[in-house]
């Protein structure tokens, strides 16, 4: 069995520090969703899992779970894409997650 030497902590971290940058855009209502009670959405939480995934250095993952949640929030943020943006909404998610697979020897490296 492989032993991992490093902090004990580091998942909780993750979690606090993705929880907080949550927090902080709904106290900011930098979405423009309104009232904080907005922010606590099944869409929000696929967002708050992309960005514990970012900070677990799972790219790839961490893009999906960022486009989708940010897809299905968009109808309900006050700044709307326009209609060229959405067509190349998918066609974009698709290239950055290729892109995250190329960068995911670096992130090991960086574990």
């Amino acid at each position: 069995m492989k032993e991992k030497h490093g902090n004990p902590f580091t998942g909780i971290a993750k979690f606090l520090i993705s929880l907080g940058l949550v927090m902080f855009v709904a106290k900011l209502d930098l979405l423009g969703l309104g009232d904080i009670p907005e922010y606590f959405s099944w869409q929000m939480l696929l967002i708050f899992f992309g960005v514990w995934l970012l900070l677990s250095f799972k790219l790839v993952s961490a893009v999906i779970f960022f486009a989708i949640g940010f897809w299905f929030l968009m109808p309900d943020m006050a700044i709307q894409l326009t209609e060229s943006y959405k067509k190349i909404y998918w066609p974009v998610v698709l290239i950055l997650c290729g892109v995250a697979f190329m960068l995911k020897p670096l992130a090991k490296s960086c574990r």
